[in-house]
């Protein structure tokens, strides 16, 4: 038998297909679904047809789509878009739309085809994995929060204990001196805690930040002289007005981390630019010490999480809370901070900030 490559045969071949295939006209109107694009939408070719895909996708990515089908048309180039589609019984449907044009005998657009994806699974999995993480995270935290607190709290009732069988004057004092200093640190932790959850809500005065960079430099230039490091400032002129408790926080977090990396002495770089949006701004601070491993580096916002033993309990870096602390700072300024880092070769930290919070 001889095979005829004829309209029938073709429509046929996209008809049957495993893959599901959706065409749409120039208005962005469905003319065309096989069945496996039936079977994957839940839906009749009779309620897709000469209606606009758009209809077929959540609301909020509606725009999206029609832009994405509007620039394949108009190039001959392919495009991804990862879709949420909505079944009859308005349950999600995640996709990955793959998406071509196709011309006339001219080169003009005649026609788009859009090969759909079901990666509902991989979606099933990859949230799966983060709640997983997220749980263990958290174990880890009410651990780590369990054990100081505990600590703190032993260490104040055994002072208590001794201060109330002491008859003597210096001997309560001091231990109501290290009694105060307890409850200092514990107050310590719960502030890092709840800046690291909500942000930092105390009142604070606004202030230039590129003054508020160059007056922080200059306090910390001493200290870090004296730990053989070498400061390096790269400003420019970029006009922003930000809460000035907050940023000196982020500062002095930041860079205590970066003197910590370089116990043998380095050069310390803060550096502040524009960034691609003229609405923000680059906070770049970068060090030339031991860098962070892969495997702690996607660890070191979580609150507790160090890499170093905590010494005195009297700082929040050594406690890991620091990083933590920056991080729910950053997000309560309506911006972001990430780390670029290997191990033995420097750290690289990047915060972009909104030059005001009007």
């Amino acid at each position: 038998m001889t095979l005829t490559v004829d309209d029938t045969f073709l429509r046929q071949l996209c008809w049957q297909s495993a893959i599901p295939m959706v065409a749409f006209d120039t208005e962005l109107r469905v003319v065309f679904c096989n069945r496996s694009a039936e079977r994957l939408l839940e839906r009749s070719a009779d309620e897709l047809m000469g209606r606009p895909f758009r209809d077929r996708v959540v609301a909020s990515q509606r725009d999206r789509v029609d832009l994405f089908l509007k620039r394949t048309l108009d190039t001959d180039e392919r495009h991804e878009l990862d879709l949420a589609c909505l079944s009859p019984g308005c349950a999600t449907i995640d996709l990955v739309g793959t998406a071509v044009r196709v011309t006339d005998e001219n080169g003009a657009a005649m026609a788009g085809v859009l090969q759909l994806l079901d990666v509902r699974g991989r979606f099933e999995t990859r949230s799966a994995h983060v709640q997983a993480h997220k749980m263990s995270a958290l174990c880890t935290m009410a651990g780590a929060v369990a054990h100081h607190f505990n600590n703190l709290l032993g260490g104040l009732l055994t002072t208590l204990d001794f201060v109330r069988q002491s008859q003597n004057r210096a001997t309560v004092q001091r231990g109501l001196g290290s009694m105060a200093d307890t409850l200092s640190r514990a107050i310590t932790i719960t502030r890092a805690l709840l800046a690291f959850a909500e942000g930092d809500r105390a009142d604070d005065e606004v202030g230039d930040v590129r003054t508020i960079v160059e007056e922080f430099s200059e306090r910390i230039r001493p200290t870090l002289a004296a730990q053989q490091i070498a400061l390096e400032l790269r400003l420019e002129e970029i006009h922003a007005q930000l809460p000035s408790r907050k940023l000196n926080t982020i500062l002095e977090c930041l860079t205590t981390n970066a003197g910590d990396a370089m116990p043998g002495g380095g050069r310390l770089e803060i550096e502040l630019k524009a960034a691609d949006s003229p609405d923000d701004f680059l906070l770049r601070i970068s060090d030339t010490g031991s860098g962070i491993t892969d495997g702690d580096l996607e660890h070191v916002f979580e609150p507790f999480f160090t890499t170093r033993r905590a010494e005195s309990g009297q700082n929040t870096t050594h406690l890991g809370l620091g990083l933590a602390m920056v991080h729910g700072i950053v997000q309560d300024l309506g911006g972001t901070i990430t780390l670029c880092s290997s191990y033995q070769s420097g750290t690289i930290c990047a915060v972009r900030l909104p030059r005001s919070l009007i």
